[in-house]
């Protein structure tokens, strides 16, 4: 993506990835500290690694023990359930104890094994931000809170008088003002690229298990995602895209696409989403069902980029 002759651009490694910021604007410089730190905060808030985290406390506390958490960690939790419910449990936070089973993360300090029968179904959203855990469950938000921090940050460029930026982490991506060409990789070539089309005042995440390190015994790609169909880490060979006005949705719905592609179909309408799937059969997007009634193209997307690559 070409950034404008004046723009500015810091990195800095966040949210376990490499997070840049540009902007545009006289308090250029000022809005991106700003963005960043709202970045740190988050990190701390949602992080299954740190012990302090409202994660942390929440997978600790005994089944049914309120917890008040930051209204942030309480958006994104809430914003979780609603994926949750829409997609029938293919998005779930509560799969932690999974991916701990699987060793992609560390067991937490001083929490009880989560049940098994552990579900979203669990999570209890009450009034004034606080929170209970109906069982013994492990949330884990590295689906989702990588787009919260993205929307977050470009939130306070925005308050901070820039007129145009971008958010980036980690293929996370949120750009507003200056509309920017988007462009993807192939999920088996990284040479290879497929032009998105132009974005802006719009979000883009991206996910491919064929970048990923970890292979199981048999050679193949285990990806830190759980298929609630086998309870197993996924294996695939895809790169998923998703297109949406927040980054924290698109984060979301790149996983139920992988894992419910017919589902997502119905579901991305509903938050202004489109996606796109690219593998060895090339590049095509996900319509809705043929009885519902299309939705369009996206102001964000160029129609005859759309058509293209559908």
């Amino acid at each position: 993506m070409k950034s404008p002759s004046n723009e500015i651009r810091r990195a800095r490694p966040l949210l376990g990835t490499l997070v840049e910021i540009g902007a545009v604007g006289e308090n250029a410089t000022a809005a991106i500290e700003a963005a960043f730190r709202e970045i740190e905060i988050i990190h701390r808030l949602m992080s299954f690694h740190e012990t302090d985290s409202d994660v942390s406390r929440l997978n600790r506390a005994p089944p049914a023990t309120q917890l008040e958490v930051d209204p942030r960690t309480y958006e994104v939790l809430s914003w979780a359930r609603r994926i949750s419910i829409l997609s029938h449990g293919t998005f779930d936070i509560t799969v932690g104890g999974k991916l701990v089973a699987a060793g992609f993360l560390p067991k937490p300090e001083d929490a009880e094994w989560p049940s098994q029968e552990a579900s979203f179904h669990d999570l209890s959203l009450l009034s004034d931000n606080r929170v209970l855990l109906n069982r013994p469950a492990w949330i884990d938000l590295g689906g989702i809170a990588k787009g919260y921090a993205v929307d977050r940050a470009a939130a306070t460029l925005k308050r901070n008088g820039v007129d145009s930026g971008m958010v980036n982490a980690g293929g996370d991506l949120y750009v507003f003002g200056v509309p920017q060409p988007i462009h993807i990789r192939h999920p088996e070539d990284a040479s290879r690229l497929f032009s998105l089309g132009i974005l802006t005042d719009a979000a883009v995440a991206s996910s491919s298990g064929c970048f990923t390190e970890r292979r199981d015994d048999d050679g193949g790609v285990a990806d830190p995602l759980i298929d609630p169909r086998r309870n197993t880490p996924m294996r695939w060979q895809q790169s998923i895209t998703v297109v949406a006005p927040h980054c924290l949705v698109a984060d979301a719905l790149t996983k139920v696409v992988r894992l419910a592609p017919r589902r997502a179909a119905k579901i991305l309408p509903q938050f202004g989403a489109q996606a796109i799937i690219i593998d060895r059969r090339g590049v095509r997007g996900i319509a809705p069902p043929a009885r519902r009634r299309s939705c369009g193209t996206p102001p964000w997307l160029t129609r005859a980029r759309m058509q293209e690559m559908i």
